[in-house]
């Protein structure tokens, strides 16, 4: 793995999705289609949080940060549909639900469990209130 941290746009998978968005190519198809109810690999995960962290900033959950310069967060959240919101959220969920659903969450598991809680904690909360948010709307 090449880049590698905490933050939600702190890898190759958010790199690579945070890069299609700023060329205006991004289409979720790409990743909802293949993406099955079965082992997450670890970059369509990193791709789903970077997705979860974009729609937060959109909805004034999270401030916008320096990565995230020259893309429009709320464009973003305008063009998806209810299904697309609602996949983002159960990606997240399954992202950090355990190692046997998620390689990322697999190998967070690996550094250990106060490494595992710094990176997971963040998305749940991101994850409770986005999911408040799409039932609200």
């Amino acid at each position: 793995m090449g880049t590698w941290g905490y933050g939600p746009f702190e890898n190759d998978g958010a790199g690579d999705l945070l890069a299609s968005l700023r060329a205006g190519d991004f289409d979720i198809d790409q990743y909802s289609t293949h993406v099955d109810d079965g082992y997450l690999e670890v970059d369509d995960a990193q791709a789903a949080v970077a997705m979860g962290e974009v729609l937060a900033v959109a909805h004034g959950l999270r401030p916008a940060c320096s990565q995230l310069d020259g893309i429009d967060a709320a464009a973003f959240a305008r063009s998806l549909t209810p299904d697309h919101r609602a996949w983002i959220l159960e990606t997240l969920a399954r992202t950090i639900a355990d190692s046997d659903t998620s390689e990322l969450h697999e190998l967070w598991a690996e550094n250990g469990p106060e490494d595992l809680e710094t990176w997971r904690a963040p998305i749940v909360n991101r994850v409770e209130r986005l999911r408040a948010l799409v039932q609200a709307e």
